[in-house]
């Protein structure tokens, strides 16, 4: 058995889906894993793949086209999983939809392992990211606006060639999430600030979602970001915090406080990036 190696992310699978089908050694032969915690198996051949944007973008045509929307979704959803197991079923599943039964809405056909799989995976994506983690830092992601207009990360896009897109000024917020929900979050902030440059940086995967004004949403793998640049604000952005500080502590009531009520509505975990709660 060959397994194709990669990055935790959808076009990490995508393109280890594709060399993995590309490599002429047998679709029984082979499958996919991700992440650097993998269970490693005896006897087994790994290679190591490297993320290829163009090939992810042809497995996911692909999918599309011959497999339909329905099984692109569910196939998605199931790679923001957090499961270790992801790749395989992910794999199986293309394998039957492409090359086996060769039809349309396999995730349907749950008699088989690896699809049923993927259903359960999505499912819990659905569920616990889209439905409750997404929701919440809908809710709770606050935007800061940087002291510094250029963009804060290492060897994604060269700050010279974007100078002038970005003299505005930088929103900036970090988040810490289970699932990879970057995906899930881009068309809420970008319609509500459309003409915003904006990013939002996934400290758990190491990813950001860049948002210039007037432009599509990107997202950014592999992200090492500046951490002093990053958390030097604007004058403006100090006064704002301290004005909002000032507002949530004037209205609190002290004799009416309940922590444990407090965090039904608003999860502890959230906390450690609310302006409201920073020092």
């Amino acid at each position: 058995m060959t397994i194709f190696s990669c990055e935790d992310s959808v076009d990490g699978i995508f393109t280890a889906v594709y060399d993995a089908w590309d490599s002429g050694l047998g679709l029984r032969n082979v499958t996919v894993q991700t992440g650097e915690n993998q269970n490693y198996q005896l006897f087994a051949d790994y290679r190591e793949v490297e993320t290829d944007h163009d090939k992810a973008a042809k497995v996911a045509n692909t999918i599309r086209d011959k497999m339909g929307i329905e099984d692109y979704e569910i196939l998605y959803q199931a790679a923001l999983s957090h499961s270790l197991d992801k790749g395989e079923a992910i794999f199986g599943t293309m394998v039957l939809g492409l090359a086996v039964l060769r039809q349309k809405n396999i995730t349907r056909n749950l008699r088989e392992a690896c699809v049923m799989r993927v259903f359960e995976l999505a499912r819990a994506v659905q569920t616990e990211a889209v439905q409750t983690e997404a929701h919440h830092y809908r809710m709770f992601v606050r935007l800061k606006e940087l002291d510094d207009p250029r963009p804060h990360y290492e060897d994604c896009i060269s700050a010279r060639q974007m100078e002038a897109d970005w003299e505005q000024g930088i929103m900036f917020c970090e988040i810490e999430p289970k699932h990879q929900v970057l995906a899930l979050l881009g068309d809420h902030f970008s319609d509500r600030f459309p003409g915003m440059n904006f990013m939002i940086y996934d400290r758990t995967h190491r990813e950001c979602l860049v948002h210039r004004a007037r432009m599509r949403w990107v997202i950014l793998q592999d992200v090492t970001l500046e951490e002093e640049m990053v958390h030097r604000y604007s004058e403006k952005e100090r006064e704002y915090a301290r004005l909002w500080k000032g507002f949530v502590n004037s209205i609190a009531i002290e004799e009416r406080k309940n922590p444990r009520c407090q965090m039904n509505f608003m999860p502890k975990k959230y906390w450690k990036y609310m302006t409201e709660f920073m020092e």
